[in-house]
């Protein structure tokens, strides 16, 4: 059984993994920067700018989308080998 099931598992839309996944990013950004000092001082980036870095830097770490089709092309699943399977 996966971790984490599909929305079909509980008779939801696909969507609805995306909308949770929007949600969930919303809630870790707004708590990064509520943890952050507040200045008075109006020289300071505004929140977009704040959000937008952490963004960027949050990106930058996120390892590149791995690309299905490639994958199932170069490591076939078959009989005898049980590995691909593991892979795809």
């Amino acid at each position: 059984m996966p971790l984490v099931p599909k929305p079909e598992a509980f008779g939801l839309h696909d969507n609805a993994e995306i909308t949770t996944n929007q949600n969930d990013t919303r809630i870790i950004l707004e708590l990064t920067l509520s943890v952050q000092p507040r200045t008075a001082s109006g020289g300071g980036k505004s929140r977009e700018e704040q959000i937008d870095e952490i963004a960027k830097m949050i990106e930058s770490k996120t390892p590149p989308v791995i690309d299905l089709d490639e994958v199932a092309e170069a490591y076939p699943t078959e009989y005898t080998e049980s590995m691909n399977t593991v892979l795809t």
